[in-house]
């Protein structure tokens, strides 16, 4: 049984050996994204600044403006900026690598559009990095462990009804 467990632990193996992988797509698109976003944003600040205004002055002023259309572009350009503040953040967790505080950082808050498109244009690989093959360890691990876990699970079970 434990020889089964070994072999089906290879799935786990192979799973955890993607996450480096992905997470480096993941990584160059939210690069990317954040770029463009830095963009818009400083274009914004330096008009604010040409009109007297720094950022908050400026998103208050176009927030009580009587027409919709500047309402709703301050409230886009708020919610641009959220969103540049979140992918700083990602981008920061993510500088050292795939390490379990970056995994963390963008299991937890990962942006969903970057995060779709990582995904749709990612394509699975056997793990040629130390990262992929330490990360294939840590699978075969885990998965191996919980077939113990189960495998004892059911086996007591089996013996109880008995």
């Amino acid at each position: 049984m434990q020889r089964l467990f070994a072999v089906l632990s290879l799935l786990g193996a192979l799973l955890f050996a993607q996450i480096p992988e992905l997470l480096q797509q993941y990584r160059q698109r939210l690069g990317g994204a954040a770029d463009e976003l830095t963009v818009i944003v400083r274009n914004f600040d330096e008009d604010s600044r040409r009109s007297g205004y720094d950022r908050s002055g400026a998103l208050g002023v176009m927030a009580k403006n009587p027409e919709q259309l500047v309402r709703d572009q301050a409230q886009r350009m708020t919610e641009y900026v959220r969103r540049l503040d979140r992918l700083n953040e990602q981008q920061s967790a993510l500088a050292n690598g795939v390490t379990p505080a970056a995994i963390l950082a963008v299991a937890v808050d990962y942006d969903k559009p970057i995060m779709a498109q990582a995904w749709s244009a990612y394509a699975p690989a056997l793990p040629t990095t130390l990262t992929g093959i330490v990360f294939a360890i840590i699978g075969w691990c885990l998965s191996y462990a919980a077939f113990l876990v189960l495998g004892a699970v059911a086996g007591s079970r089996g013996r109880v009804a008995a």
